[in-house]
């Protein structure tokens, strides 16, 4: 009679097998948490940089000046009637004046005067970026300045009144080893994202002046 092995694994090959998936679980985990901070990161600065875009194009369009604002929210995810200028939030409001609290107002219809703050777009921060904080700093990003709006003209270049953001960094409140993005407004209006961690002068994603 033949002796049929049965084939599987045994119960101490089982445990050896769950303690190294295990080890690794555990290995994993903070870089995991890092990728998912890093990730609102550039959610939150892409989503700033195409606003800041947004407003520019809408001035041009328009030929005549269109603010850009970041702006307070109550909650993840949803821009209401307590909303205030805020040089700490992702948030963001494109309208032809102040909007402050006023933020609740459905945008893209804009166009009777009455109907002040005229909102064009807008963007909450908890919308795949709910923990990110930002600051605003002068054109060499070592100066915080405290601004919250930025105006172009129909030109596409910034007024001088409000006080213009110039650096938006934006970072991750509970970790110091996540990368920082900052978003650059130039002289003429231009607006980039850029990688201060990024030294070589010709990677695009670099923050030095070239």
């Amino acid at each position: 009679m033949l002796n049929r092995r049965r084939h599987g694994f045994t119960l101490i090959e089982l445990m050896v097998t769950l303690a190294v998936a295990g080890v690794l679980l555990v290995g994993a985990i903070p870089l995991v948490r890092e990728w998912l901070m890093n990730l609102e990161i550039r959610n939150a600065a892409e989503s700033i940089a195409s606003g800041l875009s947004k407003a520019r194009s809408e001035a041009v369009k328009r030929n005549q000046p269109v603010m850009f604002s970041l702006v307070s929210s109550t909650s993840a995810g949803t821009l209401d009637a307590d909303c205030q200028l805020s040089p700490r939030s992702a948030s963001w409001v494109v309208s032809l004046e102040d909007p402050s609290g006023a933020c609740d107002r459905p945008a893209g219809v804009g166009g009777v005067k009455e109907d002040k703050p005229r909102l064009l777009d807008k963007h909450a921060s908890g919308d795949g970026s709910p923990s990110v904080v930002v600051g605003v700093y002068d054109a060499s990003c070592s100066n915080s300045t405290g601004a919250t709006q930025v105006s172009f003209n129909g030109y596409g270049r910034m007024n001088d009144d409000p006080e213009p953001m110039r650096c938006i960094v934006v970072r991750h409140p509970r970790s110091d080893t996540t990368h920082t993005l900052r978003v650059m407004v130039g002289t003429g209006g231009t607006v980039r994202t850029c990688d201060p961690a990024v030294t070589d002068r010709d990677d695009p994603r670099t923050c030095i002046p070239t």
